[in-house]
């Protein structure tokens, strides 16, 4: 894919923006001009919804930071992913002795194909487990100055406190740098025993996977989508319990 060339941010010169369309440096050049004008791939935290092609109406500066010679774009997730069933599970049996109730989320870069690849895994002892993987795609996110970051928004709470093997594993709310080819994994596992015969994972807000690309432009950060937006997942409410007790219907299957 092409590496972009971006404006900067601060510190952005008239002359910079003339280069920037194909101007020789130090020439005539006013904001007027149809070239300037016409800088398509302006951004969107910084145009004010775009720039106006109309000779003499009103034009900025302020709105060409941050543009880029090519198109860039971080993607998007498919509707409805994950799917419904991901992080809604219930489980009461007595065919194994670690009856368990969990979903998980293994987030890869795969650079070579220009995507994101997020791996949704959800399931109990009883009805087994479910797998979906889906992928974001981005355009054009290429050169030494990328950061691709993920984060997961999260305020799960075990109950009991400490159950045995019920666990909540990951690093949340915050965005994480994202290394090519290497898995970063969100999981939260409920799951009883013998000794401990309840364990119950919760959430008051939904879980949500936001994704989002970072570039550095003259000492400053420009993201996409914008600094303050992301590309989101649709976020699910967390309910995982697991009973290890007497129920009424058989089943099978075992954890992942």
């Amino acid at each position: 894919m092409a590496v972009p060339d971006f404006l900067n941010l601060t510190n952005l010169a008239l002359n910079d923006v003339h280069t920037f369309v194909g101007g020789s440096s130090g020439t005539s050049v006013t904001l007027n001009d149809s070239d300037i004008r016409g800088i398509t791939y302006t951004h969107p935290e910084f145009d004010g919804g775009g720039l106006n092609t109309t000779s003499g109406t009103t034009i900025s500066m302020g709105q060409l930071r941050g543009a880029s010679d090519i198109q860039v774009s971080a993607g998007s997730f498919p509707s409805g992913f994950p799917n419904t069933r991901w992080g809604d599970e219930d489980v009461t049996t007595t065919n194994t002795s670690t009856p368990q109730s969990l979903c998980r989320m293994i987030v890869t870069l795969q650079t070579a194909s220009n995507r994101v690849k997020f791996d949704a895994v959800s399931g109990n002892s009883i009805d087994g487990f479910e797998q979906v993987i889906q992928y974001v795609n981005y355009t054009n996110c290429e050169g030494n100055s990328v950061d691709f970051q993920i984060k997961c928004t999260s305020n799960a709470v075990i109950h009991p406190l400490s159950p045995s093997n019920t666990t909540i594993t990951g690093t949340f709310n915050s965005y994480l740098s994202m290394t090519n080819n290497t898995a970063i994994t969100f999981e939260w596992k409920a799951q009883a025993n013998t000794t401990d015969t309840f364990a119950q994972i919760t959430s008051t807000a939904d879980v949500v996977f936001n994704f989002r690309v970072r570039f550095t432009v003259g000492g400053d950060y420009l993201y996409f989508p914008t600094s303050t937006t992301s590309v989101d997942t649709v976020g699910r409410t967390l309910f995982l319990r697991a009973n290890y007790g007497l129920t009424g219907g058989g089943g099978g299957g075992g954890g992942v």
